[in-house]
């Protein structure tokens, strides 16, 4: 069970991180639109499909940990 909790809290930091570095880079694009128009929307697609899956596995995996914790009684 700790190493359940244990695996399922680094995958949630790992994969929040990564979530997290992803949404900096698609607003980091948006703000760059001034400059370059309307080729920012087809950058932002790969950065959107990959940001979809890492946001995904991290919810599901804080639901895991969050379900794994000790409870505090």
């Amino acid at each position: 069970m700790r190493l359940a909790y244990r695996v399922s809290y680094l995958l949630f930091v790992g994969s929040s991180h990564v979530a997290a570095w992803l949404a900096a880079d698609f607003r980091a694009l948006a703000r760059a639109s001034q400059r370059w128009g309307a080729l920012v929307v087809p950058l932002q697609l790969p950065v959107l499909v990959a940001w979809c899956p890492a946001r995904a596995v991290s919810l599901v995996s804080f639901a895991a940990c969050r379900a794994l914790a000790p409870r505090l009684s």
